[in-house]
């Protein structure tokens, strides 16, 4: 199966500067991704940009999907993570990251993770995606909340996401003790921002050891801010 990784800036063409999602479904498709980790998505509100993001491209893509609102803009609507899978996802929750102490100036923003458990072929996976925050304290919640997912999960752990620090940050350290970085692979390990002209990998794939990486890329096309990475894996 492939997975992948998508920081999408709720569609919004790096080029045009318009929502286009189809061109994110098409990225997407090209790619041949099975399971995506979606980040920056809006959800359906009261703003007319404000639509059902993840149902849309679930429903372009023929692919199950499922919304995880991080926070919710007033007058707008909710904006965060989604999940898109052509397996049957069995079942999805949507954890909210604790929210830090805004003791300091800088940009806070509250957080979320999906957990998600797919039946790949009769075979289960549990798939965690999330969309870190900027500052340090935002961060290791982050990751706090990660790690407690990954060690109760039943099943082989994909964790994928856009985490706003690059590879060698101590603060990934305690996912780096549980997980395998795809990053292993050369080509999973280019930068991935901004996507016109990549200077940092902020993006990541990152597996359970009783997953097997066979391959990676990182599609060039820009269609978002950000680069994607997909991941060929095996049982």
């Amino acid at each position: 199966m492939k997975v992948m990784t998508f920081n999408i800036q709720h569609g919004k063409n790096f080029i045009s500067g318009k929502i286009e999602l189809e061109k994110v479904a098409n990225a997407i498709k090209k790619a041949g991704a099975d399971i995506v980790c979606l980040n920056e998505v809006y959800g359906k509100g009261p703003h007319p940009s404000f639509t059902a993001q993840a149902k849309t491209l679930g429903e372009l893509l023929g692919y199950e999907w499922y919304f995880a609102p991080a926070i919710k803009i007033t007058g707008a609507g909710p904006y965060g993570n989604a999940l898109l899978s052509k397996y049957p996802i069995r079942s999805c929750e949507t954890v909210p990251v604790p929210t830090v102490p805004r003791n300091h100036p800088g940009y806070f923003e509250d957080r979320c993770a999906f957990h998600a458990v797919i039946d790949v072929n009769g075979r289960y996976v549990t798939v965690i995606g999330s969309h870190f925050g900027l500052q340090i304290e935002e961060q290791e919640q982050c990751v706090n909340t990660v790690c407690q997912l990954i060690d109760a999960s039943d099943y082989p752990v994909v964790l994928m996401g856009d985490f706003n620090v690059t590879p060698e940050d101590p603060v990934l350290l305690p996912i780096r003790e549980r997980l395998k970085d795809s990053a292993e692979l050369p080509e999973a390990n280019l930068a991935t921002f901004p996507s016109d002209a990549p200077k940092t990998k902020i993006d990541y794939v990152l597996l359970s050891k009783d997953l097997i990486m066979e391959s990676a890329s990182i599609p060039t096309e820009v269609v978002s801010d950000h680069l994607p990475i997909v991941v060929q894996i095996r049982f």
